[in-house]
């Protein structure tokens, strides 16, 4: 997994690449929650479109994301056009907690 992170008048852009599993979640969960407490920041995105895998561990990254984004009162949501990441996070419901759109730009407006 490789991420890239680009700031953006107030709101932070995670673009997440590759593979989330429970070794990459692992391995990320604190510098990814590090930017999030950020003062600067308000909204957070997550762009999960170049995913090739993503397991329950990878659902569990994402929520654990979404709550630590809520306790620090601050919007998240994601951006997919993959359609095997689409149904996995419709299968597990993840649609119900965390707003998700396909592009960055839709995220955006």
């Amino acid at each position: 997994m490789d991420f890239e992170a680009i700031m953006m008048e107030g709101t932070l852009i995670l673009k997440i690449r590759g593979e989330l599993d429970q070794y990459n979640a692992d391995r990320f969960r604190l510098r990814f929650d590090m930017k999030i407490v950020s003062p600067e920041v308000q909204k957070v995105v997550i762009d999960i479109s170049e995913l090739t895998f993503m397991d329950s561990s990878g659902v569990g990254f994402l929520v654990g994301r979404f709550k630590t984004a809520r306790a620090f009162a601050k919007e998240l949501v994601l951006v997919c056009s993959s359609s095997y990441i689409n149904r996995l996070l419709s299968t597990c419901g993840i649609e119900k907690l965390i707003k998700k759109y396909t592009t960055i730009d839709e995220a955006l407006s």
